[in-house]
């Protein structure tokens, strides 16, 4: 890695510039007002308001089947940031950008209950902390299948079966 960013990042520039007989920070420029758009654009088909409001209705639908254990303040402080969905920095409509003040006077707690309750619906794995103020709304397992299915195609998986073999003995051993 370079100080300005990747190696590959700059050889793509130079070949921009070749390709349009310009200089490098023209081609740097123009590569970037290019992401640019890339990334207005599709922050306008994922941001739309059908599209934002279904991923709220899915979400508020996933939160009452499968939320019915959590708090009701935490239940209303995931509401409150329903509404706000779409106002994280990434193109997913799933972020949002909230400060604890805001989300308090949102939803009329004060601002240590409102933390609080966060911390719980982070712990649930309802929200996960992407930045500084800014959440992404998760579902708990939502990934799950993912995850299992890269887990069974590992090829290899133990390196050393006769510490393996050691490890799921005394699992065994602890769980009885």
């Amino acid at each position: 890695m370079t100080k300005n960013g990747s190696n590959a990042r700059k050889a793509r520039i130079r070949a921009q510039a070749d390709k349009a007989s310009t200089t490098y920070r023209q081609a740097a420029r123009q590569l970037s007002d290019e992401r640019a758009r890339w990334v207005e654009t599709a922050r306008a088909i994922f941001h739309s308001p059908e599209e934002l409001r279904d991923t709220q209705e899915i979400y508020l639908a996933d939160l009452s089947q499968k939320g019915g254990h959590l708090p009701e303040l935490v239940k209303v402080c995931l509401y409150a940031l329903t509404l706000r969905l779409g106002t994280g920095r990434l193109i997913d409509p799933r972020g949002v950008t909230c400060r604890v003040t805001e989300l308090a006077a949102a939803t009329g707690l004060s601002s240590a209950a409102v933390e609080n309750g966060l911390y719980v619906a982070e712990a649930h794995g309802w929200i996960s902390e992407t930045g500084d103020k800014e959440y992404r709304l998760t579902v708990p397992g939502e990934d799950i299948d993912m995850y299992e299915y890269w887990l069974e195609k590992q090829k290899e998986p133990v390196l050393d079966a006769t510490v393996y073999q050691r490890m799921r003995d005394q699992l065994v051993a602890a769980t009885r």
